[in-house]
């Protein structure tokens, strides 16, 4: 019911209203959307039942996506079909091949048996526990603590000659408006803090596969490490490389980064290093010469 249903509506959802706000951001997570129904498929033993799973999949995500946009009532910034409804069918379709094309892959599996592909949880070890505590780390950082703040620190101090500070210093948070005082990053970040919320599902994803003990063509945790890698850029772009989110160069001026800034990048690598220890783990040394 989950993974089928509700995981594409939500992210159709996301897609339908980007749809309307970003182009880059919709082009990135439709692009997205193709490797979880490649992911999906493999969930099933065969083309037939992956390929079920791509229609029920496909469909609800299209649906997802175009019911969403018509509700926000903004103009499409990427090029859809007309009618919309065409895209529902293009999904469709799309997630119908993608799964088949996943399910065929596992069923041709020669050495996938049944005790492997079994839900244990002793499998899960310290790496995704490392994992587990980034996630903590990044999500009460990213939502409760602090990261930007200005140099007055509200209104009232601003229009005060006594405050000493500066009146132009403030931050443009994410729903558009210029303030003063301290705020955290989902206050702040417009579109990364959504990528920062995504990143933080890759350490239960990894706990997942290596729990059902599924075989991959990567070792188990590259993808969360580069994933957690991605994360400390993003972080490190909105505060210290392009500098804070200050809107204009008129009031991006004396604005300071605070403790949850790094307390979050303190959190995307400890995601990243729990990856990193899950694939070395079980990596033998070749012996010398080899």
């Amino acid at each position: 019911m989950v993974l089928a249903g509700l995981v594409p509506i939500a992210f159709g959802a996301i897609c339908g209203w980007l749809l309307g706000v970003n182009k880059t951001a919709y082009i990135v997570l439709t692009l997205l959307a193709i490797a979880g129904g490649y992911a999906a498929g493999q969930e099933h033993d065969g083309a037939g039942e992956g390929a079920l799973r791509g229609l029920v999949g496909g469909a609800l995500f299209g649906a997802a996506i175009v019911l969403v946009h018509e509700a926000t009532g903004k103009p499409a910034k990427a090029d859809i079909p007309h009618p919309e409804i065409i895209l529902v069918g293009i999904t469709t379709v799309a997630g119908v091949i993608l799964g088949a094309v996943g399910g065929s892959r596992r069923a041709r599996s020669a050495d996938e048996e049944e005790d492997e592909t079994s839900f244990d949880i002793k499998r899960i070890h310290r790496a995704e526990l490392i994992g587990f505590a980034g996630v903590a780390i990044l999500a009460i950082a990213l939502f409760l603590i602090p990261w930007y703040s200005t140099s007055c620190p509200d209104a009232h101090a601003a229009a005060s000659a006594a405050a000493n500070c500066n009146p132009n210093s403030k931050l443009k948070l994410a729903s558009g408006e210029l303030a003063y005082g301290s705020y955290t990053g989902w206050e702040t970040l417009k579109y990364i803090r959504w990528f920062l919320l995504a990143g933080c599902i890759a350490p239960f994803i990894l706990a997942y596969i290596i729990a059902r003990g599924h075989e991959l063509s990567w070792r188990p945790g590259e993808v969360t490490m580069i994933i957690g890698i991605i994360l400390v850029a993003l972080i490190l772009l909105d505060g210290i490389i392009l500098g804070k989110p200050g809107g204009s160069a008129k009031y991006a001026v004396n604005l300071s980064l605070e403790i949850g800034y790094p307390i979050a990048i303190v959190g995307a690598f400890f995601i990243s290093f729990g990856g990193f220890r899950r694939q070395v783990e079980g990596v033998k040394p070749s012996p010398p010469g080899v």
